[in-house]
């Protein structure tokens, strides 16, 4: 295919793969390592106009692509969103350099991949040796090959907001209440009354770079539990950084992505009002906000990602660390 690149070692004709411990590309082969020039770019914030244009652009079905594989002559087939892929019978490392063309935005930038392989499965032993999940059937599972690292592609969405609320303010007070009990005894008791007062305010909040999935696979409740990805390793993208790690273009719906977009800051804006609002307790809020200085990035983050069955049900563990000088390690076990 004339828009596919290789990445051959320049010192044994190997492939090259990007190792996240050294930051370069490395042989797995000779060990011979490459560094990777970063780009001289600047990771930009674009306006929210250009992505609602890109959203109602038309979008042209996915084709099946056939590669020849240089090494071995062998045809493989693959999806025009797929970025990176290996030859099925050789082995050999291709990027499809059009991949992220297939959709109206491209990736701008990336955050590499810090963590190994072998740290990741680290984590998930260690995990495992918890708690209920303490299973020695579990523990002798080979899952080597079903830890798989992704760059998954993400949107961040910025705006500004201007919020007025009201609403009634309730401040609980009590009161003695005389009673006759069973026994035809006057009693007393205290119950509580609430002292309503209607109260009305300004909330002001700017949202800076809410994350938001652009991947069906990631869903973005799972995504949210790996929080944060540590967006000041931020880098402009280059195709070099794929080598040897699951790559596709996003498919989520624009349009959705948005909409989770303002449902999430919508619920913030609420839970601060609530907060503003209520004294003990609130009824009747009402909220109109008005929203400015939209932008918004798209980007390729890296995230671990190991799918097993286990005693018949599938479960999933997802982890990310993007800092290593913070030495928080996530994970998130689901099923």
């Amino acid at each position: 295919m004339a828009h596919t690149i290789e990445y051959p070692c320049p010192n044994c004709n190997s492939e090259l793969n990007f190792d996240s411990e050294s930051q370069n590309l490395r042989c797995l082969h000779c060990n011979t390592q490459i560094p990777i020039v970063s780009g001289a770019e600047v990771i930009e914030e674009y306006q929210i106009s250009e992505y609602f244009q890109a959203s109602h652009l038309p979008v042209n079905e996915l084709q099946s692509m056939t590669y020849r594989c240089s090494k071995c002559g062998k045809d493989n087939i693959s999806t025009q969103d797929i970025a990176f892929f290996e030859c099925q019978y050789c082995g050999n490392n291709v990027i499809n350099t059009e991949a992220y063309r297939t959709k109206p935005v491209v990736p701008a930038s990336v955050v590499p991949f810090e963590i190994s392989k072998e740290e990741a499965l680290n984590a998930f032993q260690a995990w495992i040796g918890k708690g209920f999940w303490n299973d020695s059937d579990l523990k002798k599972m080979a899952l080597n090959d079903a830890m798989r690292g992704y760059y998954v592609p993400f949107w961040t969405f910025d705006s500004h907001t201007e919020s007025e609320w009201s609403g009634d303010s309730g401040r609980y007070y009590y009161v003695d209440v005389t009673y006759t009990d069973s026994q035809g005894k006057s009693q007393v008791r205290q119950e509580r009354r609430t002292d309503w007062t209607y109260r009305s305010g300004h909330f002001s909040h700017f949202f800076d770079d809410v994350l938001i999935s652009g991947s069906k696979e990631f869903d973005q409740e799972i995504i949210r539990e790996i929080y944060p990805f540590h967006l000041n390793s931020l880098k402009p993208y280059q195709q070099e950084y794929l080598l040897g790690w699951s790559a596709k273009a996003y498919d989520e719906d624009m349009t959705r992505s948005y909409n989770l977009f303002r449902q999430y800051i919508d619920g913030r804006i609420e839970h601060a009002c609530k907060e503003l609002l209520s004294e003990d307790t609130f009824r009747n809020l009402s909220i109109e906000t008005q929203y400015s200085k939209e932008t918004f990035k798209h980007m390729l983050l890296p995230v671990w990602h190991c799918q097993y069955l286990f005693k018949g049900k599938p479960y999933f563990l997802y982890r990310q660390r993007t800092d290593r000088k913070d030495p928080r390690k996530k994970a998130v076990i689901c099923n």
